[in-house]
């Protein structure tokens, strides 16, 4: 299991469309992945559960992945939220 805090740069916070690439991102990969906001800890792959979250900018979260996959997946979704641009 490997565990990343990252600040969320998303002046709109993490809406629908950042949300959406994330979770496409996500499902390329077999492990199981979550994020962990404040009390919260939800499915990274479910759109809906991101969404009810409500992530502003700033915001830190926690990506926790756990699979064969794992390392994979975390270097491409740290990468994918680094580049979002808003």
């Amino acid at each position: 299991m490997v565990k990343k805090k990252i600040i969320l740069k998303l002046v709109n916070g993490f809406h629908i469309r950042p949300a959406t690439k994330f979770v496409k991102e996500a499902r390329k990969f077999s492990s199981k992945i979550k994020i962990k906001f404040k009390n919260k800890i939800i499915d990274a792959k479910n759109l809906f559960e991101i969404q009810t979250l409500g992530i502003s900018c700033n915001d830190i979260i926690t990506i926790i992945i756990d699979g064969k996959d794992e390392l994979r997946a975390l270097d491409s979704l740290v990468n994918l939220l680094k580049s979002f641009k808003e």
